[in-house]
């Protein structure tokens, strides 16, 4: 495709005129729009797992502050709005609009001002040119599409084959390289082989899962393959801090209600891990490893007792800590007493399953949704006594332990046929956690969490990642 073949839109224009951060924010989410309505309409179709009934009763914009998708559709749409509240927050970012940024986030926990000012020259470093800024824009919009309930089936229509089995990240991929994201038709060749590495890397690494230990070790295997192509990866992290700073944007589209300090600490350190991988300066296992003593550290400054990577016990606990987003020393403590509450062969499956890597002859599971599911406990329970917390939280860590003990460390799913000379690379099996939604939403949770032992485990995806040729 040629220069003068290739698409362009408003926005394009908007940001070759260097108004891109200035323009009227109205003005630019209708260009984003314009831009990229067939993604959008894809976005519709996607629901976000996060948020309470309550809170999402709350959460329409009125008149004087209607969310980004009320502006564009009037209609609240969850994808849409924590897409745009991501993509307005790269403004927020840039223009150091620290108020509107921080504005949800309750003052405990806020991003400090230091915290921000990293942000912004994080940005201001990675973003080299206005062709970047329209790709990272861009990546923002295509980054949830393979949410759309939609997208497989019309990937089998084109293509002709299934995709079962595939994660959202993993199925965005393939779809786009078989053509079906009409937005990467913007880009000129050089900058959409950068978005298509991220792409890549987004279907073994998500940030986020890294930063909340939702992940295993040998996800961050992907950034072996990042050596040499830096600023892929930095376009692809800068997408992946938008993506979290929209992420509540569904229930609250005034600020970044996410991005509080705590994860800012995190998403630093997975920053730090991601880029000491890339250089060869540490393996995935001790990288996901400093992102758990980070969390200890910080909670033991705040007079949680120390913990240590090197007690398979403690690090199950450092890694339920990190996926329950633990900040103070209050909740870290209620986490320890739900912990070691459980029954001796709850507590082993759970430590077990939480010590898996996914290396070679491993099968690894990935809890995914499980910091979103934790949240809903937690935000469900909040107003009762602390035994009640402790036994709903108790209950979901040996639903959590039923979960990661379905892989029984088989090697089932490698496809027939394929030979491996005896070493069987590691196959990750992620399982979605939202289904316990339901049951934690009940009225009848808090009276008896137990009902959580009923719940089937949920169908797995099973993914046999890219194997490297490092060996560590």
């Amino acid at each position: 495709m040629t220069d003068q073949s290739r698409a362009r839109c408003s926005l394009q224009e908007t940001i070759r005129a260097g108004k891109f951060y200035s323009a009227d924010e109205h003005t630019i989410l209708h260009q984003i729009k314009a831009a990229f309505e067939p993604e959008f309409e894809r976005l519709k179709s996607a629901k976000a797992v996060e948020g309470t009934e309550r809170q999402r009763a709350q959460a329409n914009g009125g008149v004087q502050s209607p969310s980004p998708s009320q502006i564009l559709y009037d209609c609240n749409y969850d994808e849409v709005n924590r897409t745009l509240v991501g993509i307005l927050a790269l403004r927020w970012i840039h223009n150091r609009d620290y108020e509107r940024f921080t504005r949800p986030q309750p003052p405990d926990k806020r991003l400090t001002t230091e915290s921000f000012e990293w942000l912004h020259a994080l940005f201001a470093n990675g973003i080299k040119d206005l062709d970047d800024l329209f790709a990272l824009v861009l990546s923002m919009v295509i980054n949830d599409l393979g949410k759309d309930p939609n997208l497989e089936e019309d990937y089998y229509f084109q293509v002709g084959n299934r995709l079962p089995d595939q994660n959202h990240d993993s199925l965005l991929l393939e779809a786009a390289k078989a053509g079906m994201v009409p937005a990467l038709d913007y880009l000129d060749p050089k900058k959409r082989e950068e978005v298509m590495l991220g792409l890549e890397l987004g279907s073994e690494l998500n940030a986020g899962q890294l930063a909340q230990a939702e992940s295993v070790p040998v996800n961050l295997e992907g950034l072996l393959n990042m050596r040499g192509q830096e600023h892929a990866f930095d376009l692809k992290f800068m997408e992946q801090i938008l993506d979290v700073a929209g992420a509540l944007g569904h229930l609250d589209s005034t600020g970044s209600k996410n991005f509080i300090e705590p994860v800012f600490q995190a998403f630093k350190t997975v920053h730090e891990v991601s880029l000491d991988i890339i250089a060869g300066n540490s393996n995935p296992r001790q990288g996901y490893d400093k992102v758990l003593i980070k969390r200890g550290n910080m909670l033991s400054v705040k007079g949680f007792r120390r913990l240590s990577v090197s007690d398979r016990e403690e690090r199950a606990l450092l890694r339920l800590l990190t996926m329950g987003r633990t900040a103070d020393k209050e909740q870290a403590e209620l986490f320890q007493r739900a912990f070691h509450a459980l029954d001796d062969q709850n507590k082993e499956q759970l430590v077990t399953g939480l010590n898996v890597d996914g290396n070679i002859n491993e099968t690894a599971v990935l809890p995914y949704y499980m910091p979103a599911i934790i949240s809903t406990t937690l935000e469900n329970t909040k107003d009762t006594d602390g035994d009640t917390k402790r036994r709903a939280l108790t209950s979901l860590m040996r639903y959590l332990a039923k979960v990661l003990g379905s892989a029984e460390h088989n090697l089932a799913g490698v496809p027939e046929g394929i030979i491996f000379s005896g070493e069987v690379p590691g196959i990750i099996i992620e399982r979605n956690m939202s289904k316990a939604q339901d049951v934690i939403n009940s009225p009848e949770f808090k009276d008896n969490p137990d009902l959580l032992d009923g719940l089937a485990i949920p169908d797995g995806q099973i993914l046999q990642r890219r194997r490297t040729s490092q060996s560590w």
